[in-house]
């Protein structure tokens, strides 16, 4: 499994949670519509709720897989620039990959308790 096959599948975890999320009636706190005694009494920790949001965590989600997407384009481009002898693309390209290779690593690293997490994704 590459890193990029374990982040897309732990954002479609995440993805497929909020959905579930974002359908469910009623908001943390509430039952139907309702204060509950569970309700947040802080208004830090409302602000907490509502800031992971289901919503949110969707819009979340989207710009971490543009980042893993990008990093697989840069890698085929990097491949296809160093296999066809042009080397300047290849350095611009190298340097733009490893750029992005520190976001996927460091990204990967809110998984690192993941059965599927490899220590040598540890940046």
């Amino acid at each position: 499994m590459t890193i990029t096959e374990f982040l897309t599948a732990r954002l479609d975890e995440d993805e497929s949670t909020a959905r579930m999320a974002d359908s469910a009636p009623s908001r943390p706190g509430e039952v139907d519509g309702e204060p509950s005694a569970a309700a947040p009494s802080l208004p830090q920790q409302q602000r907490h709720i509502d800031r992971w949001s289901p919503a949110r965590v969707l819009v979340d989600i989207a710009a971490k897989r543009t980042i893993v997407e990008t990093y697989e384009e840069l890698g085929r481009v990097l491949t296809k620039a160093s296999d066809s002898g042009h080397e300047d693309e290849a350095i611009v390209t190298r340097n733009l990959f490893a750029g992005l290779q520190v976001a996927v690593l460091a990204h990967a690293m809110a998984f690192a308790d993941h059965p599927d997490y490899r220590a040598e994704w540890q940046s």
